[in-house]
């Protein structure tokens, strides 16, 4: 129930962010704003939880992970001014492939038959999905979609190998506070508020259930069900996306499309399974 839950906090993420970018905020100001309310709302759980913070050399490595998250969430973010939500989605979500290379290539991780046919299917959906969606974004939309996919890749390889004694929760905290320090910084030279309540409610529910409630729940059911179970469920994510895209922005998906989007999430799902034989799988971590 967790995971199902942290699945749809962040898969609708893109909904609220189109809500507030109509009703005339920026990205910047949307990430900073973002932030700031997450790190109030997780702060006082933290507090009221009496959760140890890090500190040291594993707080600093986390205000690090800070920087790296708040550059995966520009491009995430970004990409919607330039692609349907759920085109960023599903070429975000190419992120366990690109944490199988990465991992194999640095030596952190192995790269089998599972991993190659997991690669080759993924490269068939992504082909299908590309070739018949571009109509629902530009080439930089794109190029942005997989390149917070890879950041968050590594921002996933950096957790598995770093800071292992650290509360998770007390972790995620300082990560949100780093990224709303950059993000307000940038932000506070060219701040946009919203201009409704529309947007503003698009703004509190994308920092409250999309950002807090989503991140602690995936943490908690990560410890209830394990890595790979999570990984599979997290499927869920892009899932979300695409539907409230359909219901609610008037986007489409064509047969290719939904055939590529089947195989990318396919291809996703069915290393995770491949991976619950091997010891010291590499596990997701929150957006």
């Amino acid at each position: 129930m967790w995971i199902v839950m942290a699945a749809c906090g962040y898969g609708s993420m893109a909904l609220f962010a189109r809500l507030a970018y109509a009703d005339g905020v920026d990205t910047t100001s949307l990430l900073a704003l973002r932030f700031a309310l997450a790190s109030v709302v997780l702060g006082f759980w933290v507090r009221h939880q009496r959760i140890a913070l890090p500190r040291g050399r594993e707080l600093w490595g986390f205000a690090g992970l800070g920087a790296l998250f708040a550059s995966m969430a520009w491009t995430y973010f970004s990409a919607l001014h330039y692609a349907s939500s759920g085109l960023v989605a599903l070429l975000v979500y190419v992120y366990p492939i690109m944490v199988a290379v990465l991992g194999a290539l640095l030596g952190l991780d192995r790269f089998g038959r599972a991993e190659t046919i997991a690669l080759a299917t993924c490269a068939v959906g992504l082909y299908l999905l590309l070739g018949q969606s571009m109509h629902a974004g530009s080439p930089l939309g794109v190029i942005l979609s997989l390149l917070s996919g890879l950041l968050y890749a590594i921002y996933i390889l950096c957790n598995s190998r770093f800071g292992q004694g650290v509360n998770p929760l007390g972790a995620a905290w300082v990560v949100i506070v780093s990224a709303a320090v950059i993000d307000g910084l940038i932000a506070a030279w060219h701040l946009t508020l919203p201009a409704s309540p529309t947007g503003w409610g698009a703004l509190l529910a994308l920092a409250c259930f999309s950002s807090a409630l989503a991140n602690s729940a995936f943490l908690m059911g990560l410890r209830h069900v394990g890595p790979t179970l999570a990984s599979v469920l997290s499927t869920l994510e892009p899932v979300v996306t695409v539907s409230l895209g359909l219901a609610f922005l008037g986007e489409t998906l064509n047969p290719s499309a939904l055939a590529g989007s089947a195989l990318v999430l396919g291809a996703a799902a069915g290393l995770a399974l491949a991976r619950a034989r091997a010891p010291a799988p590499v596990a997701p971590c929150p957006s």
